[in-house]
């Protein structure tokens, strides 16, 4: 049986919200765009499968704790999205660097390596860049990243007939300007908490999740 899926099809408009620039450190340089910390951060699962040997999921910092003996998943994820092939093993040490935010104009940040039982922490330090750069931590003070929000005029609500799988695919929303959704599939129960998410589009539109 297929599950079947009840929700209001009418969606809004993407708006984009644009925030204003901070203040910027001394020295008269620009502020870098920081990417938004909404609590969430976006992993590459190893699955063991050579075929498929990564999963991208988009985890809350609390959930990222039971992924800290999981030595070949890739934490965060790379920019470019998760390997086709397993690119590195073992290079999950159950710990993140990020950069805190101080609120000080001539040290913005401290850098900081943290297990990931402690990034949950750090879920509402809106001024936090997480993780850290590769770079390193910026000396100047972050302008923050434009965001795009979509509205729903109603919330969705799925259902499963009897004998269905339970599962509903959604667009998660990362924050990323780049890569503004992620495409997972999860529990019809509860919707694992993404019910309370609103910039997340549930369930997933049938062209795909938007790109921008």
């Amino acid at each position: 049986m297929k599950l079947e899926q009840k929700h209001a099809k009418t969606f809004g408009v993407i708006s984009v919200m644009v925030l204003l620039t901070l203040t910027v450190a001394a020295c008269g340089g620009a502020a870098f765009v920081a990417p938004v910390n909404d609590g969430m951060i976006s992993i590459c699962h190893a699955t063991g499968d050579p075929a498929n040997p990564y999963n991208a999921i988009a985890l809350d910092f609390n959930e990222l704790a039971a992924h800290a003996n999981h030595v070949d998943d890739l934490v965060p994820a790379p920019a470019n999205g998760c390997p086709q092939v397993v690119a590195e093993t073992g290079s999950n040490n159950g710990r993140i660097t990020i950069c805190h935010a101080t609120g000080s104009l001539t040290n913005p940040y401290n850098e900081i390596t943290i297990a990931f039982n402690g990034l949950n922490g750090h879920s509402n330090h809106e001024g936090d860049v997480i993780p850290a750069p590769e770079g390193g931590c910026p000396s100047v003070t972050a302008t923050p990243a434009i965001t795009a929000t979509h509205t729903m005029t109603a919330t969705p609500t799925p259902t499963v007939t009897p004998g269905g799988t339970g599962m509903i695919t959604i667009c998660h929303a990362t924050g990323s300007a780049k890569n503004p959704y992620v495409l997972i599939t999860v529990s019809v129960n509860g919707l694992n908490g993404h019910g309370d998410h609103a910039g997340d589009i549930i369930p997933v539109p049938d062209d795909g999740c938007p790109t921008q």
